[in-house]
């Protein structure tokens, strides 16, 4: 394939999927380290689950989140490898190939979208934390019943995911002030306290409580609630300013790459009416 046209459109291919190339190989990086490093939110969904017993609602998709990034990842590794190897060789085949694929993606991303959108968080997500929080025992018999054995380790997975995102409860701590007032209250331990020691981990300094302060902030009135000291926002309330922060860098981040897989799918079409292999 000879020309200014020819040539400016081959190496636009190779220059873009090289860069996506390059995102996949990052995004596949952090898939695998929260994988490894960063399991206890995702350890969280699965007690839910285990403590909620027979229910109607499934959470399954979001525990298996980390899985559908790096496998999202290596597909994206795949593409941009026929991209780049088909416009440096100008390969009818791998061309179509790519082009074939791109589609393909670009069709379930239009459509992933939509469904997305579709999506409630609030009855996916929050409702079912919410029910599990009434069955929260907070001095749990390890080496007891199943049923026992789950309410344990969602104790310790709920303690961890609101120790590492320095939260309490799903709207706040008045989630687990106000269960103390119900005939399913949690059995806290120690008695007195009315919120788990995950509540009580850190400050909103980032400095981390005392063993010694832990029981005053674990026995705090209803009107110590509002205090600038401790970390007593929701967790879910958390969650939705995460995204808010973020929104308008994933919404250009998205726009971007759907324009730049549509653009190389014109490319990959060009290349292949204009190449002789």
């Amino acid at each position: 394939m000879e020309g200014c046209v020819g040539n400016t459109v081959k190496y636009l291919l190779f220059a873009t999927n090289f860069i996506v190339f390059i995102l996949g190989c990052a995004v596949l990086g952090v898939g695998i380290w929260v994988l490894v490093d960063s399991s206890s939110f995702m350890d969280l969904f699965q007690q839910v689950e285990d403590i909620l017993g027979n229910t109607d609602i499934s959470i399954d998709i979001y525990s298996t989140a980390t899985y559908i990034l790096i496998a999202v990842a290596v597909i994206i590794i795949i593409i941009t490898f026929f991209g780049c190897c088909g416009a440096i060789k100008e390969s009818k085949c791998m061309l179509g190939t790519y082009f074939a694929i791109v589609l393909t993606v670009f069709i379930m991303c239009i459509v992933g979208a939509v469904l997305g959108y579709s999506g409630n968080l609030e009855e996916t997500i929050k409702d079912p934390f919410l029910k599990a929080i009434t069955k929260y025992n907070d001095s749990p018999n390890k080496d007891g019943t199943p049923e026992e054995k789950a309410q344990y380790y969602f104790k310790e997975a709920f303690n961890k995911a609101q120790e590492d995102f320095k939260c309490c409860g799903i709207d706040g701590v008045e989630d687990w002030t106000g269960a103390a007032t119900k005939p399913d209250a949690p059995n806290w331990d120690p008695k007195g306290s009315n919120k788990p020691l995950g509540c009580c981990r850190f400050k909103k300094d980032g400095t981390e409580i005392t063993p010694d302060s832990v029981a005053a902030c674990r026995n705090s009135s209803a009107g110590d609630h509002k205090s600038k000291i401790y970390n007593f926002n929701g967790c879910y309330s958390e969650f939705e300013k995460k995204i808010e922060e973020n929104q308008n860098m994933v919404v250009g981040i998205a726009i971007g790459v759907v324009v730049v897989m549509f653009l190389n799918m014109l490319f990959a079409f060009a290349m292949c009416t204009m190449s002789g292999k």
